[in-house]
C-alpha cells in the first residue's frame, strides 16, 4: 500500500474506534459493543455500517470501457454517472470468478467486491491489459466504502444528504458542503439499501449525519441483507466454481446475451438458448442455528430420507434464532420434495420465496 492508502484506512479506522467499533484483522466491524440488538435491528433498521473491508478497485484510461466490456458478462454501456450495475467476471467455463457492483465516480469506472478476492482479481484484470490503455488500480487509497439502509431510508438519504436517489442502481453525488465527493449508489435489499463511497473525511461528515437517526451494525449481520435480496457472494472459498446461472444472475440482469464476447460467454450462451438450467442459487432458512460458511456443503434430507445437497454460498445466523443462507442445489430432486426439508438433527429447513422470478421463460 502507498503512504497515502495507509493515511486514508487508518484515519479511517481510527474514526470507527471512536464511534465504538471492534474490527477484527481485515478491518470488518466484529461489534459496536451490542451484538444482539444489532442483529435485531437489521430487520428493519435504520442501521450504518462500514464496508470498507469490500475490495475496490479502480479501471481508468482512455481504453477502460472497451477493456471492461469485453471482460464481464453485463453490458458496461448501462453503466452511466446515475446508474450503476451487477455485473460478474467468469473463467472460460463460464464458472464466476467475482460478482461485482459496478459504478462510475469522476469518470472512472469502480468495481466493489467480496475483500478476500481483491488481489487475485486485480491480477487477473491487469494480466489481460496487455498494450490497452488501462490501469487497474486499488482505490482505497482515495475512497472509503459504507452500508446505510432501513424502511425509509430513501427519505433519510434525501432529507439527511440532500440526495435524491430512489431506483435500485441508481447512483448520484451528495449535494451538500463538504460532502460533495460522496457517490451514494441504491443496491437491492428487503428494504431501500445503499452503498456510500468517498474520500475519508467526506464519509466521516456522512457518516455523522446519518447516524443522528440510525443505529449501527457489524459487518457481518450486515450480510443478512443481501441474504434477503437474493444477491451471491463470491469468495475466495468458492471462486471459479459455480456457473453463472447457477447463481441467478441471469435473474438480476447481471448477464447480457446481446452484447458481444467475455470469458466463458460461449458455454453461458449455450445453456441460455439451448439448454435448461439445471441447478439454482435457493433461499434458506434453518431452524437450527448451523455455522456455515461459502464453499462448505448443507446436507439435508426429505421425509423419504433422502439426502439433497446444496452448495453454500453465504449464511448468517438469523434476526431471532436459526439460520439464513443462500445454496446452489439440483432443481429436478427437488421437485418430489414433500414436506420441509431436515437438517441432518431434525431440524426444519425452509426453502423461501426468492425477491425475484426463477422459472425459465
Amino acid at each position: 500500500m502507498t503512504d497515502l492508502n495507509e493515511t486514508t484506512q487508518t484515519s479511517w479506522q481510527a474514526f470507527l474506534t471512536e464511534q465504538g467499533a471492534q474490527l477484527d484483522e481485515n478491518g470488518k466491524i466484529v461489534t459496536f459493543g451490542h451484538a444482539e440488538v444489532e442483529r435485531y435491528l437489521i430487520k428493519h433498521g435504520p442501521v450504518l455500517t462500514s464496508l470498507n473491508e469490500q475490495a475496490l478497485l479502480k479501471v481508468s484510461g482512455s481504453d477502460a470501457f472497451d477493456f471492461l466490456q469485453g471482460q464481464l458478462t453485463a453490458d458496461l454501456a448501462e453503466v452511466t454517472d446515475q446508474n450503476a450495475q451487477l455485473s460478474s467476471y467468469c473463467d472460460p467455463k463460464g464458472n464466476v470468478l467475482a460478482v461485482f457492483l459496478i459504478f462510475k465516480y469522476q469518470n472512472d469506472f469502480y468495481l466493489s467486491f467480496e475483500g478476500s478476492l481483491q488481489s487475485a482479481i486485480q491480477k487477473r484484470l491487469s494480466m489481460f491489459v496487455l498494450r490497452s490503455d488501462v490501469q487497474v488500480t486499488d482505490a482505497h487509497d482515495h475512497l472509503v466504502h459504507i452500508g446505510y439502509g432501513g424502511e425509509f431510508g430513501d427519505l433519510d438519504i434525501q432529507r439527511r444528504l440532500n440526495t435524491k436517489v430512489k431506483e435500485v442502481y441508481e447512483t448520484g453525488l451528495v449535494e451538500m458542503e463538504g460532502m460533495e465527493q460522496v457517490c451514494v449508489v441504491k443496491v437491492p435489499g428487503p428494504y431501500h439499501k445503499y452503498d456510500l463511497f468517498g474520500p475519508a473525511d467526506q464519509i466521516q461528515q456522512a457518516w455523522l449525519k446519518l447516524r443522528d437517526n440510525c443505529d449501527f451494525t457489524n459487518s457481518q449481520d450486515w450480510r443478512l441483507l443481501n441474504i434477503a435480496a437474493g444477491i451471491p457472494e463470491i469468495t475466495s472459498a468458492n471462486s471459479g466454481t459455480i456457473m453463472a446461472q447457477f447463481l441467478n444472475l441471469d435473474k438480476l440482469n447481471a448477464i447480457n446475451f446481446k452484447k458481444g464476447c467475455f470469458p466463458g460467454q460461449e458455454i453461458i450462451a449455450r445453456i441460455h438458448y439451448r439448454g435448461k438450467v439445471t441447478k439454482r442459487m435457493l433461499r434458506l432458512h434453518l431452524e437450527e442455528a448451523l455455522s456455515l460458511s461459502a464453499g462448505e456443503t448443507l446436507k439435508l434430507k426429505d421425509s423419504a430420507g433422502k439426502t439433497h445437497s446444496f452448495d453454500v454460498i453465504s449464511a448468517n445466523p438469523d434476526v431471532l434464532s436459526g439460520t439464513r443462507c443462500l445454496a446452489v442445489a439440483s432443481l429436478k430432486p427437488l421437485e418430489s420434495v414433500e414436506g420441509n426439508l431436515m437438517t441432518e438433527s431434525g431440524q426444519a429447513a425452509i426453502i423461501e420465496p426468492m425477491p425475484y422470478s426463477l422459472t425459465d421463460e
